[in-house]
């Protein structure tokens, strides 16, 4: 079963490397303007609140306005393996980290993807729904090796240099991929694929207004390249629960900015 498994993982690195090349040197020589992007544990608990029953002792009221409050539970943004582990420059993965439960995604896509068992009904059920409301989607990329990023990066560091390089999702042990929680979605059509443009389709258009409900956020907003370093990138959802996805969603910041001010508060 485990070689099987660890078949599948080559197999699907492989398959996307080569899928990423093809694309970036199609987008490459379609446009000059914008430039490839990237290419592709516990559920936190809710917040906790006490209130207590009124009392006809005055002593027992007095307890109950003195009792300190239930602590608000933060959730878990440092394990590896955890649903909301935050992950970036500052925030990096080991190298020989592959995360636990990785299994072929069975939707839509142009080759063997793989993710985190718990991110894969979330995303059957959110590709099936789109469908029915006339939104065909595509999985174009799932887990990603550091292995892969390497040379992802290392190909768009010779592409476009260093500083553009930079703006993608492709920084070995950096990268949302590499723990299994990272989509990036695009039309079935392949129309805009990995590419700013796509945010004008009905596609990402539904996806930025249903996706947190199934538990996925758009990772990299338009206005949210000073705080996560990383480009716009309208195709990019990060699967961290729907409870975790339905604040963030809410208080429209990104994952950095939230849980900063989680922590703070």
């Amino acid at each position: 079963m485990a070689d099987s498994l660890r078949a599948k993982v080559i197999l699907c690195t492989a398959l996307v490397a080569a899928n990423v090349l093809a694309v970036s040197y199609v987008v490459l020589s379609r446009t000059k303007a914008s430039p490839l992007p990237e290419l592709s544990s516990a559920e936190p608990a809710a917040l906790a609140s006490a209130s207590a029953e009124p009392s006809a002792s005055p002593t027992a009221s007095a307890a109950a306005a003195t009792a300190a409050p239930t602590p608000a539970v933060t959730a878990d943004t440092v394990s590896d393996d955890s649903l909301c582990r935050l992950i970036n420059a500052d925030h990096p993965v080991d190298a020989s980290y592959v995360p636990s439960g990785l299994a072929e995604a069975d939707v839509t896509s142009d080759h063997v993807q793989m993710l985190r068992t718990e991110a894969i009904a979330p995303l059957q059920q959110m590709m099936a729904d789109a469908k029915a409301q006339g939104v065909s989607l595509k999985l174009i990329s799932g887990y990603r090796s550091y292995t892969l990023q390497v040379s992802l990066q290392n190909t768009y560091i010779a592409r476009y240099g260093r500083k553009e390089a930079d703006r993608f999702d492709d920084h070995p042990g950096a990268s949302e991929h590499q723990l299994g929680l990272a989509v990036d979605l695009g039309n079935a059509s392949s129309a805009c694929e990995l590419q700013e443009c796509f945010s004008s389709y009905p596609a990402s258009q539904w996806l930025e207004e249903n996706a947190w409900k199934y538990g996925f956020i758009l990772r990299y907003p338009e206005s949210g390249e000073a705080v996560t370093g990383i480009r716009y990138s309208p195709w990019h959802y990060r699967y961290i629960g729907t409870e975790e996805a339905a604040k963030i969603h809410d208080s429209g910041l990104t994952m950095e900015e939230y849980y900063a001010a989680e922590t703070a508060g």
